[in-house]
């Protein structure tokens, strides 16, 4: 569940498709598609490694009449963002964490934000682990990739669309009761080595375009099961049939997280059900030395 980034040493200047029969970029087509569509794997993440790829993904990208992705970020209103960060009146993330556990996470803000933990108090303590553990991250890039492939395509005035809205995110992440955040938020603050290594593991394995591995390691063992459904398997459901639905209309490139697309119920298995050709598409990393 915890991501950080730390630099990756590996340089990968091979096409890896060939080792794993896999990629981040896959081909959608058949049954009622005139034309084929695609489906891209993303990370929330702005490191300059993720966007390096070779001409074969923006090439596609290109050639799509519609571009896709699990929320139009720019067409967000902040205010009700703020809005649903926040907890109910009267819940506060001191009463959540033990005293000595809200000392630590007052400690990091301090370090790492310049401000004291007070000021994060009314906020769900998942969105509180979601900004520290940006913090770190390696941000050589202009924008994260999801950004990046929507402001590409922007510029060349595609029609945009989202699978999802973004109060069902909201509502996803609220299926988690604050009991079982404070919780994920603690257990976040004693290991940060441990994630750090993790989401280590985890960039690798995006690297090299092994996506059941990034799915396993995406999976929260310590969630009840209900919890993976409403946040993972429900989610991947919706945004399969979106796609489908524009698909319909258009030759459409999609971006949605990378865990999203592998499994027994993710969104490629969901779509190989319902009768579609799905294959992937290689490409190469250039990495610069």
């Amino acid at each position: 569940m915890y991501k950080r980034i730390i630099p990756i040493l590996v340089t990968l200047s091979f096409n890896l498709f060939t080792i794993f029969g896999q990629s981040l970029l896959w081909k959608v087509s058949g049954k009622k598609m005139e034309a084929p569509s695609y489906l891209y794997g993303t990370i929330h993440i702005q490191d300059a490694r993720v966007t390096a790829f070779d001409s074969t993904v923006l090439n596609t990208l290109n050639r799509c009449d519609a571009f896709a992705m699990e929320v139009l970020l720019d067409e967000m209103d902040l205010r009700s963002i703020r809005k649903a960060m926040l907890m109910s009146e009267g819940k506060h993330l001191n009463s959540l964490l033990s005293t000595k556990d809200f000392a630590l996470l007052d400690s990091i803000c301090k370090a790492k934000l310049g401000i004291s933990a007070i000021f994060m108090n009314g906020m769900k303590p998942f969105f509180v682990c979601s900004t520290l553990q940006q913090l770190d991250l390696r941000q050589d890039a202009e924008a994260p990739l999801d950004l990046f492939f929507l402001k590409k395509a922007r510029e060349s005035d595609k029609v945009c669309y989202g699978l999802e809205e973004y109060m069902d995110q909201i509502r996803a992440i609220d299926a988690i009761s604050l009991k079982k955040q404070a919780d994920m938020l603690r257990q976040f603050l004693h290991n940060t080595a441990q994630v750090s290594r993790e989401f280590e593991d985890m960039l690798e394995a995006y690297l090299r375009f092994e996506l059941d591995s990034l799915a396993e390691m995406t999976q929260d063992t310590s969630l009840p099961k209900k919890f993976e459904k409403v946040l993972v398997s429900d989610r991947n459901v919706t945004m399969a049939k979106r796609f489908l639905k524009i698909s319909s209309d258009h030759t459409v490139f999609c971006a949605v997280g990378a865990a999203h697309l592998a499994g027994k119920k993710g969104i490629i298995a969901l779509l190989r059900k319902k009768g579609y050709t799905v294959e992937p598409v290689p490409f190469t990393w250039r990495f610069e030395e």
